[in-house]
């Protein structure tokens, strides 16, 4: 059992702010934790709020139809199924690995990555492997169109794709303009390629202010808008438009809700984040309603070195270290821990409680960013009601094949 400084955190959230409230869902939901047996660093996660989370994914998005969740962020199949069961039957991922977990669960089937290289025989193969599912991709540029057009003609297939576009993060995509209507016309040219939409990642709108991020969005999609308008008047095909992270999904919903009476390709909202989320996600977007953290990570003293200080075996071989070092994750159980020293195996924090600590005891972890965190583990234990029930797998290679 964790040992009770459980009071410790709840007396702190006393005169914290509101946006602490995953703090609070985390305590709630990770408590009186059977976990003697467990080899520490691990993953767990609550099966109950993972589904509460893609029950509100969905409301905030309108409808099942309308939500393609980002399976990068958790990487298991099991996950999968419950959004499957749910009603989700189309889904987003990066790598041709994702794609595979992603084929065996899911009917339809985005990777929202440019295929390059030998990775275009690969994806065209994954299309001819799962003749039941449909496939798309992206593309920005016409050379790996064009190769992709070239491995569908020799394997009899159509690659479905949409053209990226770059809303200004200025990471990939191709600005929007005459030189994305060009592309678009060249695209619909291809053998074996068939244009649906358009793909677009708004990951730099990130604003915390809800007002501010709001108007960013509806900027930006005023002019994703224009040029919607321009690809229809030439009937360039445009059925889809997937865009969205879960800082600007709920936003985009409700400019798509305004914007319905008129004449708009299917708008499908894409967040991954929010099928776990996370201590930052919580602390920053409060307003996305519904979302609560469903996984945290276990960890144990296994020094004391000074009298402020412990050593816990949470090293960012177990934990995302993309965070600036001193911010990557909140204690639950000793909330005042500052991080001193991050190392492969080991983070050292200060804390006023350190004496209260023994060596061996087991704290909880609010990862500051999820994704990345739960890539570093082979699998997550599922908890319900304290005690641990299941062994989630996650996968972690890359590629398949």
């Amino acid at each position: 059992m964790i040992r009770p400084i459980h009071s410790i955190a709840r007396d702190r959230l006393a005169t914290a702010p509101s946006r602490t409230m995953t703090v609070q869902t985390a305590l709630t939901h990770f408590e009186n934790l059977q976990v003697d047996d467990l080899i520490t660093p691990c993953l767990l996660v609550c099966p109950e709020v993972v589904e509460r989370n893609l029950r509100s994914m969905i409301a905030i998005a309108g409808s099942a139809e309308r939500l393609r969740p980002h399976v990068k962020t958790h990487k298991c199949p099991q996950i999968v199924q419950l959004a499957v069961r749910l009603g989700v039957r189309k889904h987003k991922c990066a790598t041709l690995a994702e794609a595979e977990l992603l084929a065996e669960h899911a009917l339809d089937i985005l990777v929202a990555y440019p295929q390059v290289g030998p990775a275009v025989s690969r994806f065209v193969d994954l299309v001819s492997r799962y003749p039941h599912r449909k496939f798309s991709t992206v593309v920005d540029a016409i050379q790996p169109a064009q190769a992709l057009s070239d491995q569908a003609q020799l394997r009899g297939a159509v690659v479905d794709v949409l053209i990226e576009v770059d809303p200004g993060m200025h990471r990939t995509g191709i600005e929007l303009g005459q030189p994305l209507i060009e592309l678009a016309r060249q695209l619909i040219k291809l053998p074996g390629i068939r244009l649906s939409g358009l793909h677009l990642y708004d990951g730099h709108h990130h604003q915390a202010d809800l007002v501010q991020r709001t108007t960013a969005v509806e900027s930006m999609m005023g002019e994703v808008l224009k040029l919607v308008r321009l690809m229809q008047q030439e009937d360039l095909p445009v059925d889809q438009l997937v865009c969205g992270g879960t800082p600007t999904f709920p936003v985009l919903a409700k400019w798509f809700a305004g914007e319905a009476p008129k004449r708009l390709p299917l708008l499908e909202l894409s967040p991954g984040t929010c099928v776990l989320s996370d201590y930052n996600y919580g602390r920053d977007y409060p307003d996305v309603s519904g979302i609560c953290s469903a996984a945290i990570l276990l960890t144990r003293v296994i020094s004391k070195p000074a009298a402020d200080l412990v050593t816990v075996d949470l090293g960012y071989k177990a934990i995302s270290a993309d965070p600036p070092a001193g911010r990557r994750c909140h204690f639950l159980d000793i909330p005042d821990a500052q991080e001193v020293r991050h190392n492969e195996e080991h983070l050292v924090v200060r804390t006023a409680q350190a004496a209260q600590l023994q060596i061996g005891q087991v704290l909880r972890v609010l990862p500051a960013h999820i994704c990345p965190t739960v890539a570093l583990h082979d699998r997550m234990f599922t908890v319900d009601q304290g005690s641990i029930t299941a062994q989630w797998p996650i996968l972690r290679h890359r590629l398949y094949g």
